[in-house]
């Protein structure tokens, strides 16, 4: 089975497996900044860039759906399905299981397209480490964004209280419970409060977005490139 004739062979289940990852991420995103909590104002820099983290491995698929050689493709393939195994239990682990379909397709798609795939080594595997490097890029913006911050992470406290115009707001309270222990001590004059640990600063959400960006233009560099990976030289294209 040629690859010249198998062309497009998995390119078209990498765009079908990347929106089935878009879709419910896109839908995901919309319910994070749904005004709902207290906190929004103060976790924003936290939800765009855990948004743009959640969309980066089916973006990443759909720009590696373009690239025309099977061997790239499905090589850049593989990395995007392991980011979208491990962004999938990024997310909260009761809702994980909807991503997994994308994953399992955007897989499929790597396979069809290695089937086909002519001069392994010099297609496929510059490729897959080529993809698993920007893997590894939006992994670390995961890292930088949920884990860099330990425990000792700053805590704030809000108090849902009901103004002179009848209407009920959140006000911020500071966290009177001490070291080690999360309080907004007695309520005065609320109906009821919240304490959230972990609000992420700028320069956390700013790796964790620039992580995304150079995760992005290295796949487009790649998908721009990927016409020289595996092409004879000069010696070899005399012989042929």
């Amino acid at each position: 089975m040629s690859e010249l004739g198998n062309q497009n062979r998995g390119a078209r289940a990498a765009v079908v497996g990347s929106a089935a990852g878009l879709i419910p991420a896109i839908s995901l995103a919309f319910y994070l900044f749904l005004p709902q909590e207290p906190y929004l104002t103060e976790r924003r820099a936290f939800y765009v860039a855990f948004t743009l983290l959640l969309l980066s491995p089916y973006a990443l698929g759909l720009i590696a759906s373009t690239v025309r050689k099977p061997g790239v493709r499905g090589g850049l393939l593989l990395g995007v399905g392991l980011l979208s195994l491990v962004g999938s239990f990024s997310t909260f682990s009761s809702i994980a299981f909807i991503f997994l379909p994308a994953t399992f397709v955007i897989w499929f798609a790597a396979v069809r397209s290695l089937t086909v795939a002519s001069r392994p080594l010099a297609t496929v595997a510059p490729a897959t480490v080529a993809g698993l490097l920007i893997a590894a890029i939006v992994g670390f913006g995961f890292f930088s964004l949920l884990w860099m911050q330990g425990q000792d992470q700053e805590v704030r406290c809000w108090v849902l209280t009901r103004g002179p115009d009848g209407y009920s707001r959140w006000e911020s309270r500071p966290n009177v419970g001490g070291q080690g222990t999360i309080s907004v001590g007695p309520i005065t004059g609320g109906e009821r409060s919240t304490c959230i640990r972990g609000i992420i600063n700028n320069s956390e959400a700013a790796m964790s977005i620039g992580a995304v960006a150079i995760a992005i233009l290295g796949m487009l560099m790649v998908s721009r490139w990927s016409g020289h990976l595996g092409q004879p030289s000069y010696g070899e294209s005399r012989q042929l």
